[in-house]
């Protein structure tokens, strides 16, 4: 794969051009836009440049950078530019793309999002492997170094902290053994960290960042780390579709991964939506972004803690969750029944019958309705034991 020297290459190098007969897109002929006022009467505050013309390829160049120095001011390790994408799930796609095949082991959490294995089997067909995040109800520390050793040739394994549908972020100490045997690794690997819900962690003596950091400054060179992360739940700008992707890599590495997932791209979707990169770029630069954000947050460790003091009253078998939108819990059986008869309680949750559990995403429940989800659960639970 590669960035082709077609009509965007062509185009960015003739921006600055005093006749710019280029690109195929309405402007005055100097540069600026003629949207319909149908449209631009609903756009206010910001110009419409930038949210009505092509972005560039890869997104907004303003906006790359803003996000790369919000991940700067987490942690210093060799990165990329990031990389914009229409939403985390296109990034996800993309490196799947890039970096499998049926000759590759694809190396998932157990349990894990659903659509992992959409991305990778059932539309790359690699060979997936599942690794247990949990082992007799607690943290499974020796996980990665026992998945590893299923790795044949070359490997992509994916991290997700805080995890879906888990709900859980490891300590350093329980995530250090991953980190050593990801070090130690014998084979070349891609680690995706699937950072989806950074920020949102309710305890203290968690991890504190996303693993990328430690390993994008890992001394080898068989491990590739790329971070997935962007505005879908750390700005809450869920619609936006604004995702980003990152590779622990500098210099000539990253300009090449750079063209790689530039190209793949092209390929598909061409350039992320340029009304959703100004919105997210306006947010980054407000000053009461951070007061914005730690609102948002109070409201969620709020209901987190809700959750947890309402099944502690309970008996229910509860996956250990401290972080994220989501708690497991176990059920005998297929869960489907009891979806449906918590349906038609008013009460909506989602069956996971893989993990014979349902998934509740207190993310989207009021506080002063998680006592009587519980409740209404724990009552359904009880009725068709």
């Amino acid at each position: 794969m590669f960035f082709p020297m077609g009509i965007p290459a062509q185009a960015s190098e003739a921006k600055s051009a005093d006749i710019n007969a280029t690109i195929g897109q309405l402007t005055d002929g100097h540069g600026r836009a003629m949207p319909l006022p149908a449209i631009s009467d609903h756009l206010t505050g910001i110009s419409l440049e930038e949210t009505t013309l092509y972005t560039p390829q890869g997104g907004n160049k303003a906006l790359r950078a803003a996000w790369k120095n919000r991940l700067q001011n987490v942690g210093d390790c060799q990165m990329s530019d990031p990389f914009c994408t229409v939403g985390l799930t296109h990034g996800l796609s993309l490196l799947a793309e890039l970096f499998v095949d049926e000759d590759t082991d694809v190396l998932l959490p157990d349990p894990g999002w659903g659509n992992y294995d959409h991305i990778f089997s059932t539309k790359m067909n690699a060979r997936v492997h599942k690794y247990p995040v949990f082992e007799n109800g607690r943290f499974a520390q020796d996980a990665i170094k026992t998945v590893l050793g299923q790795v044949q040739r070359k490997g992509v394994l994916v991290l997700n902290f805080p995890g879906n549908p888990t709900g859980y972020t490891p300590t350093p100490d329980e995530l250090e053994p991953w980190l050593k045997a990801i070090h130690d690794t014998e084979k070349p690997i891609v680690v995706i960290c699937d950072d989806a819900y950074a920020g949102f962690v309710y305890e203290q003596g968690l991890i504190p960042r996303s693993p990328f950091y430690e390993l994008a400054s890992a001394p080898t060179d068989r491990v590739l780390t790329v971070k997935v992360d962007g505005a879908t739940k750390e700005l809450c700008f869920f619609g936006g579709r604004v995702g980003f992707v990152t590779f622990g890599a500098s210099g000539e590495t990253a300009d090449a991964l750079d063209a790689k997932i530039k190209g793949m791209a092209r390929a598909n979707v061409s350039t992320a939506p340029a009304v959703s990169q100004a919105l997210v770029l306006s947010a980054l630069r407000n000053p009461n972004l951070q007061a914005q954000q730690a609102e948002r947050l109070e409201e969620s460790i709020a209901r987190y803690a809700r959750l947890k003091t309402a099944l502690a009253k309970t008996t229910l078998p509860v996956v250990p969750f401290n972080s994220g939108f989501f708690a497991l819990i176990r059920v005998e059986g297929d869960p489907e029944p009891l979806r449906q008869r918590l349906l038609r309680r008013g009460v909506g949750v989602v069956a996971l019958p893989k993990y014979s559990s349902i998934r509740v995403a207190f993310s989207s429940t009021s506080l002063t309705d998680i006592d009587r989800l519980v409740d209404t659960i724990a009552d359904e639970i009880g009725e068709g034991a």
